[in-house]
């Protein structure tokens, strides 16, 4: 999965994949391997290279707030390939897919097909690490269909539903 990551107003890119229970996270080029293990609440235990590090993430809105150690950082995620066409949704142009930006199961579904929605509402949330992620609206409009049902595993990228 291919992400670009704000921090401190610097874009990043960002690869993550995993496989043998690790994940491989290359950053600006620079690759890693990264094995987690979710703690109690929204902290997490990093093992990164050898070294160990604890930290909480928090979701924002539309970013996350993560801490570790003294240090804390408000961290945006988005897919740089899909920034043109989320820019035109945005506007209300066209049909709008909302995606799980992450890997996860679909642990509630809070609106129906024909629901008028927000901008920014909440429309499910994905579970993923033991956090859950309420993904919103990202325009007002109505929900035409809701391609995922409660309890359904889904892969970063899976359409969950879509708005006109």
């Amino acid at each position: 999965m291919k992400l670009a990551a704000v921090v401190a107003g610097r874009v990043h890119d960002v690869t993550v994949e995993r496989s043998d229970g690790l994940f491989h996270v290359t950053v600006d080029g620079v690759a890693h391997r990264v094995d987690v293990h979710a703690l109690d609440g929204d902290f997490l235990s990093l093992l990164v290279e050898g070294r160990s590090y604890e930290v909480s993430v928090e979701a924002d809105g539309d970013s996350y707030r993560v801490r570790g150690g003294a240090g804390e950082a408000r961290v945006v995620l988005s897919d740089p390939s899909r920034r043109g066409r989320d820019d035109l949704r945005a506007a209300g142009h066209g049909p709008a897919s909302v995606i799980s930006v992450m890997p996860g199961k679909v642990v509630r579904v809070l609106v129906a097909e024909g629901d008028e929605v927000a901008a920014g509402q909440g429309l499910v949330v994905v579970e993923a690490m033991k956090m859950e992620n309420e993904i919103g609206a990202p325009r007002a409009g109505r929900v035409s269909s809701i391609e995922v049902e409660l309890g359904r595993a889904v892969e970063a990228g899976t359409t969950l539903l879509v708005i006109d």
